[in-house]
Formats: C-alpha cells, structure tokens, sequence
C-alpha cells in the first residue's frame, strides 16, 4: 500500500509555456518523460531532474488553420507525439536529441535520486498534420498502428503508425491533408469498422433503446502477455464497454467450431461492464414498463444500473477496471478472461471513507500504480490515493467549511493525475485559476511487499521511499513500547547518493529475517546494508554495477544474498555474502527463463518463471561454500493462465514430511500456495501416476493484497493464513486441513472457503508479531489548515489473542484445550489479563445484545454463591468435553473456580469463557476490570455466572489482592445502590473499614487516601469517614501515640501502621484538610439524620443544611469552618 508523506512540492512552468494554463499532462509509456499540453503549445519534460526539456509555441496561423489543442497522445516508443484539436486535426511530432545539453548550469553537488546523470538535451521537430472528416474524439496510438474512434459515423479507424507521408501535410505546406477517413487510394492502407455492426453487445440510444448507436467519446487499449488486447470504449450514454478482436481470440481458442465462428462473425466483440443512471424520460419510460404498458426490450435490470462513467483505467497486474462515476463514487470492476462475465468487486466512496462533510465532485482522472496496488483519483474538488482491495491511502480535498484567502493550490480540484517511475511520486495537474504553479508533487511511501511478497517473513515492517528505507523496530522493544503509539520505533536508513543517484527508482528491497541485514536494486545492480556496522556495501567499480539488472527479486539466507538477475540476455541467480566485496560471487545457476517470485521458506528456495514453470532448489551450505541443488519442477500450464500476474507464492509440507521424509521430495507432497489476480489460491497435490502429479485449485478468498504464512507458528496458529483484502484480516487455522468444498461451476474450481477468524483493523497491516499477538500496521494523517498540505503516517496495534481465544471457545464442542494451550503462549505478556478482558467484554455485550438472552439459572443450575458444594460435599466444577487439567496455580491461588454450571448441555459461551478464566491468576482482575467498564444493567448477568461479587471481594482479601478487592468495594456499592437499603449502606461502610485496615498493614498508603476519599463521597455528612478513621487507629491522640520526630510512621500494639495527622490526606497539589482527635469511640457508623441536624458537629466533613452545596464537593475543594486553625484549637 501507498501513503502521502512530508508535504507536497510545486513545479513552475517557465518560458514559453507560462503565457497559458495547461490544459492536460501524459506520461510516456516508460514514464522518464510526460508532456505539458496548452492551447497553443507543447512541452516536453524529464521526470527527474523535474525540468523543461523541449517545447514548441504555435502561430497565430497555425491555431486558425487546424484549432486549438485538445489533447496529447504519446506514441509506443516514447518519442513521437500527436496533439488532436478541435477541428479533428492530428498534428504529429517527434522527440529527437540534440547535440547541446538543455541547461549549461552544472547541476547540484550532492544529486539526488535519479539525478547523477547528465541532463541531455532534446528537441521537438514537427512531422505533418493529418485530418479527419468524422470528428474524432480520441485515439489509441500502437506499435503498428492509431486507432482513431470517430463520431460521423461512429466507427474505429485504423491508420498505420508511423502515418504514411501520402497521409500528411508537411510543415508550412498550403495544401490541405487528405482525410484519413477518406476512399481515395491515398487511404488503401486504412480500415475503418462501423459501430454499427455491434448492436449485439453495444446498446442502443433512446426511449426503449430504439434509437442508433450512441456517440463514442473515449477509448483505450491495454496489452497483458498471455492475454488478447483488451479496449475499452465509453460512450455518451455513460455506459462502458471492454472490446476484444476477434482474430486474437480465435487464436487462443481450443474449439475448432468458436474458432471459424470468431472468425467469420464482427472484427470487435465486446461486453457491456458498467450501465449509467438514466434519469428524464428514459425513468419515465422504465416505469410505464414497471407497470406492464410497455415491454422492457433493453432487457437491463434496473436495479444494476449505477451512474455516469466518466473515467476508467484499466489494472492489468490484477485484472481489475476502475470506472470513476459523475458522483464521485469509483467502481472496481473485476475482469476474468473472455468470455468469463465480469462482475463489480468493490465501490470507493471517498465521501464516506474519509467522512467529509461536502461532496468531493465528480471523478476526473484516474491512474494506477505499475504495481498495481494503488488507485490514485483526481476529483473536482481534490485527490485521494486507494489500495487495490478498497482502504484509503490518504486524501487531499477542499473544505469550502475553512475556505480562506490562505487556501493555496492544494485545496482546489484535479484535472490530471499519473505516477512517475517507481510510484513514489503522484503528479498532480491544478486548474489554471491563477498565475500559480499547476503542476503539483505528492511524495509517498510504500510497503516493500508491493515489489516483493515476502509471506514467511511477518516480524518486521518495511518501507520504501525514494531515498531511504524504514524498518519497524519494534519487535525488538518491550511489550509496553510496541503498544505505546508515541513510541518512535521506525528506524530510517538512507541510500547512499553514488547508488541512488544513477540507479534510480528502486525496484526491490528487502530485509533479514532477524532485521539486521537489508538489500535494495535499483535500474541497475544493487546495494546491501548491515545493521551491525551501519554501512552499506557499493560496487567498487560502477561499470560491474551496471553489468545486470535484478529481476524476481532478493532474499537473504542468513548472511547470504540470493539475487536473480538479467545478465547479457541470460536469467542467472547469483548468492552474494556480506562479508565479501560484491565482486565475488559464491555460486551461479542460469535458468531458461526470466525469475518473477521467489520465496524463501526454511533451507528450500521456490523460483517461479515467465515459462509457467515452478523450481525447488535446496541451499547447501558447507564451511568453505554454497550452493543451489535442483530438487524438481513442476510445470502450471493450465492451472495459472497469466504468469506475470502472480504476486507472491509459498508452500505448506505435512508434518510427517517434514519429520521423516527426504527434503527432495518436499514439491511433490507440499500444498501450494499462490497470490495470483488477487485470489489466494491453494492447490493441492494428487498423485495421478508414479511420476506425475495433478493439483485441485481451491480459491480461499478474493481481492487479497497481502498474505503471511506461518509455518513455525504459535501453538493453534502454525501452518496458519493470513490475507488482508482491504479491510479485513481473514484467518485461515491450520490451511493444510481444510477441507474440500464445493465446486463452483461456472468458474469450474471450488467456491471460497470460509476463514476461521476476521479481524477488521482501522489500519493497514504490515507486520505480525507472533511472539507479541500484535498486528502493526499504519495508518495516514493530513493536515490541510495550513498554506501547505502536510501528510505522514502513524503507527497503530491491534491485539488478535482475544479473537483466537473466542473462535475456539465458540467452537463446537467449545475447545477449552485449545484456548488453553494458546493462552499459556502469551501469560507472560504484561498485557495478557488485558487481552482476558478484551475477551469477556465482547462476548458479554454480545450475549446482551441478542435478542433473547439465555436462561442464566437454567444454565448455572440456580444463582450459586463462592465455595458451594454439590450433594457429595465437593466444589462444583464445569466440565467440557474437551477440559485439559487445571495449570498448577501458585499457594496463595487455591481458589474454587468463578464459575461452576452443573449442565454442560446447552452451555452459552459466556458460560465457557468464564470458565476459562479460571485457569488463570488474573481472573479476579479481569472480572472486576471488564463490570467497571461495562455498563451496570450487564452485571446481573455476568455475576450470575462468576458468582457474587461479595464473595470474590473476600477471595481478594484473603489473597491480598487489595486494589483488585477495592474495585469490588465499587461494584458492590453500585449494586447496593441499585437495592438502595440502609443495611446495604452500612455493609458498604463496614467492608471498606475492613479494606482500610488490611491497606494500612500492607502500607498501601495511596489505597489507604482513595479508600478515605470513597467513604466520604457515599456520606457526605462525614460521620462514616470520622468513625472508620477512629475504628481503624489511624490518628492517635496526639499527646500520647505521636511519632517521634525521627520516626514519622508510628507503630500501634498490633504492629499496624500509623499515619500521623500531619501527613493524613494531605497531597502537593490539593489543600490541607484538618481532622479532629476528639470523636467518640462508641459513636455508630452511622448515625440517623436527626443526629446529623442537632448533634455536636464532630468532625469537618459534617455539614449542617446551611453549609451544604448544591453539588457534593469533593476533598480537593471542600472548605470548612476553622480552616487553618491549629489541631490544638479543634
């Protein structure tokens, strides 16, 4: 995934292009150059140095004779240019260098990246001016051929590329240039088919789709190795359609019969992918339809038509279309190979992603990444960046709510969008409102899986920017720094500028499984880096850095690179140490075809090609060297159709495989795992003969953008999936035992298996820290208040173990064992009776909120108090099928269980989870922690199963567990509150007497001031607070029992310790509250209110009726009669 960073950065236009706004930009197909279009001119610029290279103003005379410019196409090559006008004229140029560099001034001292080499110079040479009769509207330039889409008729013309010289008007000729669409001989080259002939698949115009064939207005072409060339075609109906040739389909079709059919039918077959939202007349129609007056002949549900398509762009790495709609909404389309039927994947909705108050307009641009995993969207109002399952990347949209005259660039709308090479860069193209700069930079940072999917590796977060890496380190942190989100544990390494500077965008990096070592590639060679020393390891001589190209990525085997690279026309893979110059290689195996994957799992290395072939190579180290042994391979011809489009690959091998089988043999018995189109795939091996072997697909999910396995897992999670789609994290336990599902026949493989456990996340994910139970991931900030946009990125943790521990609890039969052995995995953990509470708090607002909540006595056997015994004198004890034995608990933990149903039939999954917790010390303070941050009408429900809360508060006592007794003290006051009896109010006085005196021998003096502080807020008269401090001893008489000077904390006859008065509620920050001495010992608690009216006012905190205020003070700002007299004059 991608996301903005830093700020963005303005481009000026210079001379002689500043004299009007720029109309449109295009990138080159390779992206090192992209064109600058105005109505009178043309300019040409290097992507980096971001400079003018070449430009071109036309006359007066010129903009008369042909129109104004329109738009700007790029020619296959990078270096022709064709500029379409309003009057249908084609004006063509050429790039071509010069012999003189562009700028004379030297370039910086320190370049950066992509800026070491020299600026060459370039110019713009016109070639000719063609004509078109039939309005054309756009153009589609291939290697070979244009294919023009003309209006009058609407038809596809196609002209051969270069254009003929017979086709042109030279520069400054006064002749006019023949039409291309014309029937003279000059045209014998040119062919032209009438969208006429696909009524078939093209709907028709008009009421009732009697009316012709609509107005053509767009059209592209997209080329996919393996694949037919794919077209789309928009029309001015808003409907959108993908084309396909006829002749290229025949030529993968295996029938004989489609074949000749392909072949004699239409040059174009087409298949109709998004309908608009017809409004006016043809609603009114649909209706008089509705009610049977009229037959419905376009045969359209109306219930799939959706709105305008205004943009589309095509991802071919995943077989998706992007449609981007007049209300700003964004259509993805999922593509499968003709003549499969596409289908809708997924809608963008920035509006509600982004939860904007305004509507970000319609849609005006779009583009994809050449990864394919990011969508970025130009809107009339702003941009916004998304990943190809749906999550928002980041965003950047006016808010006419704090429009000002300090609102700059950034905060209008997009008319253009593409991404420069290495897709670390979005350019921008702002409305020419103003004299300002248009052309506007937004920097990003991407995960390091978009260029290479490392599934075995989950522990550490890497990132990629134009010049530097950052790594996660938080896996090497305590438990409280990972869960901090102020703590700062990205550590950021930068490029060296030799590297960078000329080698610029970076293609792969990569990282050691123990986050020491780091290897990046760039256009040419490549780089690593150590931790240890800090320093990264450089070619010695730049010319063997520029020898190969890496291509299929770097993997790290301990202190070992393994590189596949593009050598003179070969496919090698080279092992590189790091202890060595980068010049000596240990060891070299060439392949027949280029590497796309490779995937490190154990000592095994797994190489997918180009030629469909997968290869199993063993690493052998020894004391002097290294080297790849061939185990097998196993061809995919059949089973993955697009070779390019698989993004990550691994394997899973049965346990007895791998305990007593031979690792040559680990290909043939290994479940295959693939990322291929988006779906995660898994085949499974099925032995047909001795020496073949078949595989059955089955499709897990769909529209997944990153996949983890863990093969060395924790307890229930090995040889587990992880896949993210987007928004959720989806789970598959123990993938080797799935079992088979059904077949799906129209897409003739199985239908997608359920996950055992979705997590949804508010963050993209990036790492898995097993040992932890914490996913780390990222998620954007912006701040768009300033002048300046300012965009980063910010950590974020979401804690899976209590979603694991629920789906076995939740499981049938609940398996208890499971949960337990998971559990015992992660009680170190500082936040683990965290993770217990988390657990008890979803499923118990989960049991209140269904709509009719289990017979809580029926289940229990009757409400049951702490300690109760059965008919046979012993504890009551939950029996599940599964129960393991009981965790040996420690002397002072031999406690009866929370919970102690009598019937196991029918036992609700509160029921289990309580159960569970008994297995653990913290069970107490999970209890108690989970009733305080629930609301109190959910109490009855959980103490009926725990037990009451009375008789926990005397477990914690009787263990001296005297903050977790306390937060009892509150549930028992709140529930006594609910009974609203005297008695219960003075049980409530008297147990925290008892409290008090247990905190005071423990000398838990802070417990011992909230305790006081508790006591007066449940009586404000302060009668209980004065007789609770005279039962316990805390003040003593000060004549008799004072400390000495050297001994602040007196000790009374049974060894209790004392508080001085002095020292008595008394805080830095909070006022001194005074105390009297001379309280009667055979006072009551509490007394009746006529005592609190007519008795002798005894202590401070009792107020008559005159003093009383209108809210309950509290200790920190009561103030009272005789405050600051001495104790003496109390």
């Amino acid at each position: 995934m991608y996301w903005p960073t830093a700020t963005t950065r303005l481009v000026n236009t210079p001379s002689p292009l500043d004299g009007k706004p720029i109309l449109r930009v295009k990138s080159s197909r390779k992206g090192n150059f992209f064109a600058s279009l105005t109505e009178n001119g043309l300019g040409v610029w290097d992507v980096r140095p971001t400079v003018l290279q070449a430009a071109v103003i036309r006359s007066s005379g010129s903009i008369e004779r042909f129109g104004v410019n329109v738009d700007v196409y790029w020619a296959h090559d990078g270096r022709g240019l064709i500029i379409l006008t309003n009057t249908s004229h084609l004006l063509f140029y050429q790039l071509v260098p010069s012999s003189r560099p562009s700028y004379d001034s030297p370039g910086p001292s320190t370049p950066g990246p992509g800026e070491g080499d020299v600026v060459m110079g370039w110019d713009l040479r016109s070639l000719g001016t063609a004509f078109i009769m039939g309005r054309c509207e756009s153009l589609v330039i291939q290697p070979h051929n244009v294919l023009l889409l003309l209006q009058h008729p609407p038809s596809i013309l196609s002209v051969p590329y270069p254009i003929p010289s017979q086709l042109l008007s030279p520069p400054g000729s006064h002749f006019p240039p023949p039409p291309l669409d014309g029937d003279s001989e000059a045209q014998v080259d040119c062919n032209i088919w009438d969208l006429q002939n696909a009524k078939d698949w093209i709907v028709p115009s008009g009421p009732g789709g009697r009316g012709g064939i609509p107005l053509p207005q767009e059209i592209t072409t997209h080329r996919t190795p393996g694949l037919p060339t794919l077209y789309t075609l928009l029309n001015d109906d808003g409907r959108l359609y993908v084309m396909y040739q006829a002749s290229q389909l025949a030529q993968i079709s295996n029938s004989e019969s489609q074949r000749s059919q392909l072949l004699s039918g239409p040059r174009y077959l087409g298949v109709k992918i998004h309908y608009p939202n017809v409004q006016g007349p043809q609603d009114i129609v649909r209706r008089t339809e509705a009610l049977g007056f009229m037959e419905n002949s376009s045969g359209e549900d109306p219930e799939d038509v959706e709105d305008y398509a205004e943009q589309v762009a095509v991802n071919p790495r995943f077989g998706l279309i992007a449609v981007g709609l007049a209300s700003g909404k964004i259509n993805i389309i999922s593509l499968p190979p003709y003549p499969a039927q596409p289908r809708l994947s997924h809608t963008l909705d920035l509006r509600m992603s982004a939860n904007l108050h305004l509507s970000q307009g319609g849609v005006t641009s779009l583009a994809w990444t050449g990864d394919g995993y990011c969508l970025a969207a130009g809107y009339e109002k702003g941009w916004a960046a998304w990943s190809m399952g749906g999550r928002l990347g980041g965003w950047g949209i006016k808010d006419e709510e704090h429009d000002d005259d300090n609102q700059s660039s950034h905060a209008v709308g997009v008319v253009d969008v593409f991404w420069v090479p290495g897709n670390l860069e979005l350019l921008l193209l702002r409305p020419g409102l103003d004299h300002g700069p248009q052309i506007e930079i937004v920097s990003f940072v991407k995960s390091s899986s978009t260029s290479q999917q490392s599934p075995d590796n989950t522990r550490y977060a890497f990132l990629q920017m134009d010049d530097r890496v950052l790594v996660y380190r938080g896996a090497d942190q305590p438990d409280m720094s990972v869960i901090n989100p102020e703590s700062d544990v990205w550590q950021s390494i930068k490029i060296p500028a030799a590297y960078i500077a000329t080698n610029w965008p970076l293609r792969y990096a990569s990282i050691s499984s123990d986050g020491k070592l780091i290897a990046v590639a760039g256009r040419k060679g490549l780089t690593h880096y150590s931790a240890s020393s800090g320093r990264w390891k450089l070619f010695p001589d730049e010319r063997q850095e520029r020898e190969f190209t890496v291509r299929g990525g770097l993997l790290w085997f301990h202190h070992v690179l393994i590189a596949a690279v593009d050598v003179e026309k070969t496919h090698r893979i080279r092992l590189y140490s790091r202890d060595l110059d980068l010049t000596e290689i240990l060891h070299t195996q060439t392949l027949p075809s280029p590497v796309l994957v490779m995937t490190l799992l154990d000592n095994s290395l797994l190489v997918y090609t180009a030629d469909n072939n997968l290869y199993h190579f063993l690493i052998l180290p020894t004391q002097t060297s290294i080297k790849l042994h061939l185990c097998g391979s196993i061809s995919f011809r059949g089973i993955v159709q697009v070779p390019n489009r698989v993004r990550g690959m691994s394997w899973m091998i049965p346990l007895a495989q791998k305990n007593l089988g031979d690792p040559v043999d680990d290909l043939i018995v290994a479940t295959i795992i693939f990322l291929v189109d988006g779906k995660l795939v898994l085949l499974r091996p099925r032995r047909a003969k001795t020496d073949e072997v078949r595989y059955d697909m089955q499709i897990l999910a769909d529209r997944i953008e990153v996949y983890w396995t863990h093969l060395h897992g924790v307890a229930t999670l090995e040889n587990s999936l992880w896949g993210y789609d987007g928004q959720n994290m989806r789970i598959w336990l123990d993938a080797l035992t799935i079992e088979a599902t059904r077949v799906n026949s129209t897409s003739d493989s199985y239908e997608e298996v359920e996950e055992s456990v979705k997590l949804r996340l508010d963050f993209y994910p990036l790492s898995i820290l097993m040992d932890k139970a914490i996913i780390i991931g990222v998620d954007p900030e912006s701040s768009l208040r300033l002048p300046w946009p300012i965009y980063k990125i910010s950590t974020s943790t979401h804690l899976f173990l209590p979603q694991f521990l629920r789906y076995h609890l939740s499981s049938s039969p609940p398996s208890l064992l499971n949960a337990l052995i998971l559990a015992r995995h992660y009680d170190g953990l500082v936040y683990f009776a965290h993770s217990l509470e988390i657990l008890l708090h979803s499923v118990l607002e989960d049991e209140v909120c269904k709509p009719s909540l289990p017979n809580v006595a029926h289940l229990q056997g009757g409400h049951r108090e702490m300690g109760n015994k059965n008919t046979n004198g012993e504890d009551n004890v939950l029996s599940l099928n599964s129960s393991p034995p009981t965790p040996k608990l420690s002397s002072t933990d031999q406690r009866e269980p929370l919970s102690t149903p009598t019937e196991t039939e029918g036992i609700s999954l509160l029921s289990a989870v309580i159960q569970f917790l008994d297995h653990f010390d913290s069970s107490l303070e999970v209890v108690v922690g989970c009733a305080r941050k629930t609301e109190i009408d959910r109490w009855n429900l959980l103490f009926n199963l725990v037990g009451s809360p009375r008789d926990l508060f005397e477990i914690c006592l009787k263990e001296n567990k005297l903050r977790t007794a306390a937060s009892y003290l509150l549930v028992l006051h709140g529930m006594s509150d609910e009974a609203q009896g005297e008695e219960a109010g003075k049980m409530d006085v008297e147990d925290t007497i008892r409290l008090l005196r247990q905190a005071i021998k423990s000398k838990e003096f802070h417990l011992c001031k909230e305790l006081l502080r508790f006591l007066h807020s449940i009586d404000e008269s302060g009668i209980s607070l004065n007789a609770a401090i005279n039962q316990v001893g805390i003040l003593s008489d000060l004549h008799e029992d004072s400390p000495q000077p050297d001994d602040p904390v007196g000790v009374d006859d049974d060894n209790t310790p004392m508080i001085s008065q002095n020292e008595m509620l008394v805080h830095p920050s909070t006022p001194s509250i005074t105390l009297s001495t001379s309280t009667s010992q055979d006072k009551p608690i509490v007394s009746s209110e006529t005592e609190r009216e007519d008795g002798p006012v005894t202590s401070p905190f009792q107020l008559n009726r005159e003093r009383m205020y209108r809210t309950p003070p509290s200790p920190r700002t009561a103030r009272f009669e005789g405050e600051g007299e001495g104790v003496d004059d109390a």
